[in-house]
């Protein structure tokens, strides 16, 4: 070894990662995260309730409002279930831009009075986004059940029993 070489002792490594890395990599994470939470659909239904109910045929019309970051575009809303078919969905598809609103009606058929869900029975909507497709599903408020049809009040039910009990009474079927 030479007179002007200069040698430093090595420090053996401890197999400890350094702080730094792990914060670097906790940001990391974090913002992936972040950006992909962007892009999930964030629906939330206009108003408390659905905002109009017919009964024959038994449909329900409501608003979604797209509280989210991104595009939104609605492909499929409403589902069939024993004794209650759905018939048509208005209003889909449709693209909601962030902060914009669209309306949609589910037009049902009840093929079985007695046979109808009595249990909650969320509405499904299937969105798509950029990071591909979903399934949000959307609570209805309960509403009366009014099948003896000149009495207005009823007890509360979920609203397909609702909508399937005044349209039994109105066409006389059981």
């Amino acid at each position: 070894m030479s007179d002007d070489e200069v040698t430093a002792p090595g420090r053996p490594s401890s197999g400890r990662v350094r702080p730094m890395v792990l914060l670097v990599v906790a940001l990391i994470l974090v913002a992936a995260w972040g950006v992909w939470r962007l892009g999930a659909p964030d629906l939330v239904q206009d108003g408390s309730k659905g905002d109009g109910y017919g009964w024959d045929p038994p449909s329900i019309t409501f608003g979604l409002h797209n509280d989210g970051f991104t595009d939104v575009t609605l492909v499929g809303v409403g589902r069939s279930g024993p004794g209650f078919e759905l018939q048509r969905v208005d209003g889909v598809p449709v693209l909601l831009p962030p902060g914009e609103s669209g309306r949609i009606t589910l037009v049902y058929r009840v093929t079985d009075c007695g046979r109808v869900p009595t249990g909650a029975w969320p509405v499904p909507v299937v969105a798509v986004t950029w990071r591909g497709e979903s399934t949000v599903y959307l609570d209805q408020p309960r509403q009366q059940r009014r099948d003896d049809l000149p009495e207005p009040q009823g007890p509360d039910v979920e609203w397909q029993e609702g909508l399937a009990a005044k349209n039994c009474a109105l066409t006389g079927r059981s």
